[in-house]
């Protein structure tokens, strides 16, 4: 027994003071462990310097690929979509076509296309090319130095097929015009008019250099549907692919370029070389090869393609006249062939030569630090009781989420002071996360002592999501700084009515939020409270987008989906890291509401639940019925216009005068539904005219007039499928 109460002998035989342990055994380690420490981070730092350098040709990758889908897409769309534009078989009156303001629109939004045209089977030909190039390309089509625009018209005329030019200005005004002539260019002879004869979907040509511009590119061409044989066409340059390419560096010696698998080039960081001079004296410009580029580099990953059997590469090192590279060859298909590839190269030495040079200093630093910290530890160790004993009292306040304290450690020794610094950070961190978790939950398991498990229980929840419109140009335009700026301010203005309505908010993922109401604490009113914080967050966004337009920066502008329905909310993960989030199918369909706003152009989407429940104080107008991706029923959507005039909630209050719009609207909706098109075009047409800049009225408009070009049958249902997000 008393061998059982008798004090244990130090490991060591003797006690040691906390003063005398710590310079011991700071001493011991600092010795054996400096130079292997630093030996060992300059190795984990190359390695880790190389997998972000790996990291980077894997983005920048992803960013010439997206770069490259947004120069085509829109191209790829316009083309694909020509039969489904009013107009398009019609035959041009002398200089004017229905679509001519298409045509211009497409042009000023995407500099890429050259040009737009229709060909016909008895060789009439109209054209609009655009000048943006600047005065050498209205030099090569006898256009005035200040002409934004050149039309182009071949007609039949008494058997002669004659060539008529109009050039207009940045205004569309005519600013010159030429007399007829014998036209040369026959539409009926080019490959892009041959192809798309024979074929329903949209075709793409080889890339060329471009006569007039001196530019690479290629044609888009699809046939329209006409009684006569009829096909549209696109020209698209390649400039803007070799200026992405060099401002996407890779280090200080990287290479990005893009070629076929015959070695024709795409895209280089000097556009220059992308053409070259045609041989043997002829006028004009061909495209350039990867052989005849002069790049050493680049001739040598061609090399290794050709190699592989014309393959794309997995990312590796490579060694070009003894300096080691990193490199990957990706497929690239976002032009229309599967036979483009774009090469990235960085230069190992770019990310871990600077690793080198900080080992060394790093083992210099080491060794001084010993000799001068050493004397200094038995002076600074007796702190370190009284220190510990006051942080130990301020972590127990923080465990019992007293959070209020101000109490600041100031020490002399690093460590000390690093880990007063800590304990208040994560006071402060507490502080801030409290704030954006439900706290009574987080209490909960504190003061029981359960960690919390994985699991949860079915209740009826609000939910909302927003996003911001057109966040990834604006991320793209913005320097990381500006946008962490921007972002951080939009989250205040949308977290903030949020939580003052009540609300939990799950996550903040990119630019978009998620939300809901009645959970973990029950509340009666969730679905109001959450109409109510949607509109006020729409409000304070539009706030801040005024203060913002006033220091000429780009807005934020929000969109919502409101939903209400059952869940399974609690805890969701792993043993070790769980979020407290809601799961199921009205979740996914909340969500799908919000990204509808893009396509009605509205910004408070709300399903038929929502306003059922909410219509008592609020003002909704009946969008569409729509099966939403992924879902398989259909959900009748309204837009939430604000709350009603005789509700308290006068901050938020939609106009009076919007009381009679939105009975209006509901007569027109109904009259859309029971096939009445031609009352509802009517109603419809006057609800636009009554608030032109409502985009959801110009689009019924054009839908409702559509049904009755159409003619549709009887089985035809007011119901909108959707396949994409």
């Amino acid at each position: 027994m008393e061998a059982d109460n008798a004090p244990k002998k130090p490991i060591l035989g003797r006690k040691f003071g906390l003063r005398s342990a710590i310079v011991l055994v700071f001493f011991g380690f600092g010795v054996l462990l400096a130079g292997p420490l630093a030996w060992y981070n300059y190795v984990r730092s190359s390695e880790a310097a190389l997998e972000v350098a790996q990291v980077l040709i894997e983005r920048s990758g992803d960013g010439v690929l997206l770069q490259t889908r947004l120069l085509s897409q829109p191209l790829y769309s316009l083309v694909d979509g020509i039969n489904g534009l009013s107009g398009a078989d019609a035959r041009p009156d002398g200089f004017e076509h229905p679509l001519l303001p298409v045509l211009f629109n497409a042009m000023e939004e995407h500099p890429q296309v050259y040009s737009a045209y229709f060909g016909e089977g008895n060789g009439d030909f109209f054209q609009v090319i655009s000048l943006a190039g600047g005065p050498a390309v209205a030099a090569r089509v006898g256009a005035p130095d200040t002409a934004r625009f050149s039309l182009r018209r071949i007609t039949q005329q008494g058997g002669t097929r004659l060539e008529q030019w109009r050039h207009l200005d940045a205004e569309r005004k005519p600013l010159a015009q030429t007399e007829p002539r014998v036209a040369e260019y026959d539409p009926r002879q080019r490959p892009w008019f041959v192809r798309a004869s024979q074929l329903d979907g949209p075709v793409r040509t080889d890339l060329y250099v471009f006569s007039s511009t001196g530019s690479l590119g290629l044609t888009l061409s699809h046939r329209v549907q006409a009684t006569r044989p009829l096909v549209f066409g696109v020209d698209m340059t390649l400039d803007a692919l070799s200026s992405f390419l060099r401002q996407e560096r890779l280090g200080e010696s990287g290479l990005l370029f893009m070629f076929d698998s015959g070695g024709g080039v795409i895209g280089y960081p000097d556009p220059a070389r992308v053409t070259r001079p045609k041989a043997g004296g002829e006028v004009g410009q061909q495209r350039a090869t990867v052989k005849n580029l002069n790049d050493p580099l680049a001739l040598h990953v061609f090399e290794l393609f050709e190699k592989a059997g014309r393959q794309p590469l997995p990312l590796g090192r490579i060694q070009v006249n003894g300096v080691d590279y990193l490199c990957q060859l990706r497929r690239v298909e976002e032009l229309g062939s599967a036979e483009d590839y774009i090469a990235l190269v960085a230069k190992v030495d770019d990310f871990t030569a600077p690793l080198a040079r900080t080992r060394n200093a790093s083992l210099l630093f080491a060794l001084g630090l010993m000799l001068v910290v050493v004397p200094l530890l038995g002076i600074v160790a007796g702190r370190f009781g009284r220190g510990l004993i006051h942080l130990a009292a301020e972590a127990d306040r923080i465990r019992r989420l007293d959070l209020n304290s101000t109490d600041h450690m100031e020490s002399a020794i690093t460590e000390m002071h690093d880990l007063g610094e800590a304990v208040a950070g994560m006071r402060s961190a507490l502080h801030s996360s409290i704030r954006y978790l439900p706290r009574s939950l987080v209490k909960q398991f504190i003061d029981s002592g359960v960690a919390p498990v994985p699991g949860g229980e079915r209740r009826e929840l609000t939910l909302l999501f927003t996003d911001v419109q057109d966040f990834t140009p604006l991320a793209e335009n913005l320097l990381p700084e500006e946008l962490m700026q921007a972002m951080s301010q939009y989250f205040e203005a949308v977290g903030q009515a949020i939580l003052s309505e009540g609300g939990t908010i799950d996550k903040f993922i990119g630019d978009a939020v998620m939300a809901f109401w009645n959970a973990p604490t029950q509340d009666a009113d969730h679905v109001n409270k959450a109409c109510l914080a949607a509109l006020r967050l729409a409000k304070s966004s539009h706030e801040l987008n005024q203060r913002r337009e006033a220091l000429s920066l780009p807005v934020l502008r929000t969109r919502v989906g409101l939903h209400t329905g059952a869940a399974v909310v609690g805890n969701v993960g792993a043993s070790d890291r769980m979020d407290y989030t809601a799961l199921g199918a009205n979740v996914n369909l909340a969500s799908r509401l919000e990204g509808l706003n893009k396509f009605y152009a509205t910004s408070i989407l709300a399903s038929g639940e929502v306003r059922a429940q909410a219509r008592g104080q609020f003002l909704f107008r009946s969008v569409d019925v729509v099966v939403p991706k992924g879902a398989s029923a259909a959900h009748a959507v309204f837009e939430l216009v604000g709350a009603l005039p005789a509700s308290p909630h006068a901050d938020v209050a939609a106009p009076r005068a919007m009381l009679g719009f939105c009975s209006r609207w509901e007569r027109a909706i109904t009259l859309y539904r029971t096939a009445q098109w031609d009352k509802a075009l009517a109603e419809f047409t006057a609800l636009a005219q009554l608030m032109p800049g409502d985009r959801l009225a110009a689009m019924y408009v054009n839908r409702t007039a559509r049904l009755l070009e159409n003619k549709q049958g009887r089985d035809w249902k007011a119901i909108m499928r959707f396949k994409d997000k």
